[in-house]
């Protein structure tokens, strides 16, 4: 092996398991669970992304698990499941509120439409030592069970900068990208 390669390999392997720099702030949160809260019944046509094809089936009570995280102040996103035929994306109070679309074919779903699912992308700042920084944005997309695993619907949850949607361009070769990575693990 060269050298050069050899040094090349070992600074990264050091970047790779240094402890990362602390955030300055609190890191942006993501919340994960099933059922919706009932505050993912707000929106209508006029203020998501993506669809929504049946009802919103929540609890009949409100918990104020969504007051809860407002007043945290550091969640920007969550991300639900439960209701296979929806699948937007909207901000309410600051939150962008996501259902994840149906996935799997164990379950209900609708014909003509094609099975996705949510991906969730936080990326992070490059340190100047070449090690890992802040959160620097969160982007998702939905990516459909077709046969070109058609990516759709590309939005910005949140950034350092501002919100709102981008070019799945971005994203065209991220599969690809991804699997080049994780074979020379």
């Amino acid at each position: 092996m060269d050298y050069f390669v050899k040094i090349e390999i070992h600074i990264e392997q050091k970047a790779y398991t240094s402890k990362p720099q602390a955030q300055k702030a609190p890191a942006p949160g993501l919340a994960y669970f099933h059922i919706p809260l009932p505050e993912f019944a707000s929106f209508d046509s006029s203020n998501f992304t993506g669809v929504r094809q049946e009802g919103i089936i929540s609890a009949s009570v409100n918990s104020g698990f969504f007051t809860t995280m407002v007043a945290a102040g550091d969640v920007k996103a969550a991300f639900i499941g439960h209701d296979h035929l929806n699948d937007f994306c909207g901000e309410l109070t600051g939150i962008n509120l996501c259902y994840a679309g149906g996935l799997g074919y164990h379950a209900y779903g609708k014909a003509g439409w094609d099975r996705r699912s949510r991906v969730v992308v936080a990326s992070l700042e490059k340190s100047g030592k070449g090690g890992w920084g802040a959160v620097k944005s969160i982007k998702t997309w939905k990516r459909l069970d077709d046969e070109h695993l058609t990516a759709i619907d590309g939005q910005v949850l949140w950034s350092k900068s501002s919100a709102g949607t981008y070019s799945l361009k971005d994203n065209e070769n991220f599969s690809d990208l991804f699997l080049a990575r994780s074979r020379r693990c």
